[in-house]
């Protein structure tokens, strides 16, 4: 039976998974990596879809098993794949996690790549302590392609996060992160100042190229709608390259 992901509820979005197991890529703090229940294929069924756009692998990676993701994949009519390797020869838009180590430079050799038109949009994880990679890849990225990037908050269910905090204009100190229920698991959560702050130390505003998952005050893809916004810009791109 399928199990949907908690986060799309309300949202024009629904999740595909055709791997078992664990995914071998264990990107520090992983949800799915986390909780042994999601290791099942989780496929929806074709009236499951009807309306919806088919997120390939918000749970695991779609480069991993990649004939198994490609032929369930065929069965949809909108549909989208996620990896955090840096190979986009897939059918259809691409969203792509350049940075699965948070904590060091961003890699930005994708940039090269034959299929960077099929990028839907980037995704950069955002923690207290790795800003200054993430101006450095914004600015360099921008100076490639007008590609959307998107700041994906990190949440932490194995690191104490209770003591980090950032400096913020003025000089008062802010905390970071704050012990909750995101969906369904608890984690240490960002706050809304973490969020305010890195969206003013990055400057964001002055990027357009730039947006959050989710919003301020919400982790829901229905208050978001990056992925369904995107998703059509990225169609319609790739449609008018081909």
């Amino acid at each position: 039976m399928y199990k949907p992901n908690p986060k799309q509820i309300r949202s024009n979005l629904i999740s595909c998974k055709v791997q078992k197991g664990k995914c071998p890529r264990n990107c520090f703090q992983c949800y799915y990596n986390r909780d042994k229940e999601l290791y099942p294929i989780n496929i929806p069924s074709k009236l499951e879809v009807r309306g919806k756009i088919v997120r390939m692998n918000s749970l695991h990676d779609s480069n991993i098993a990649k004939e198994l993701v490609l032929a369930q994949a065929r069965k949809y009519k909108d549909v989208f794949f996620n990896t955090s390797i840096a190979s986009f020869d897939f059918p259809g838009p691409v969203v792509y996690i350049a940075n699965p180590s948070e904590e060091c430079p961003v890699d930005l050799e994708f940039l090269q790549s034959p299929f960077l038109n099929n990028l839907m949009f980037i995704r950069l994880r955002v923690s207290s302590t790795n800003l200054q990679h993430l101006w450095r890849a914004i600015l360099d990225i921008g100076q490639v392609t007008n590609i959307p990037i998107v700041l994906t908050f990190m949440a932490y269910y194995d690191k104490d996060m209770s003591e980090e905090t950032v400096k913020i204009k003025g000089g008062t100190d802010i905390r970071c992160y704050t012990w909750r229920t995101r969906h369904v698991n608890e984690y240490w959560c960002v706050t809304k100042a973490f969020k305010q702050h890195v969206l003013q130390k990055l400057n964001v505003a002055c990027f357009r190229q730039v947006t959050l998952c989710g919003t301020l005050f919400s982790d829901n893809c229905c208050d978001c709608r990056n992925c369904e916004a995107y998703y059509w810009l990225a169609k319609r791109r790739i449609n008018e390259s081909s």
